[in-house]
């Protein structure tokens, strides 16, 4: 477990994953329920401790700065008619 500091892996710490899901960082079942009920994607580790993606993370809290990938063009494609 981590010292309550935020972890360099790209993978979210026990402590950051109990804040999320609101139990103590040895509730590794409790979190994996949380996370299966709001359709989370996870892997659980060899320790069972879920592991979440910290971009992932992100990404499902609305806190990335990643833009949103446009689906439609602008325009109609006007070349697919000729």
């Amino acid at each position: 477990m981590s010292g309550g500091c935020m972890s360099a892996s790209g993978y979210l710490s026990a402590d950051e994953l109990a804040e999320l899901v609101d139990c103590k960082p040895n509730q590794r079942t409790r979190m994996a329920a949380w996370l299966r009920a709001r359709k989370w994607r996870f892997e659980v580790g060899s320790t069972g401790l879920p592991k979440v993606a910290r971009a992932y993370h992100d990404r499902m809290m609305g806190i990335t700065d990643e833009p949103k990938r446009q689906k439609y063009a602008d325009e109609p494609n006007l070349q697919a008619f000729s």
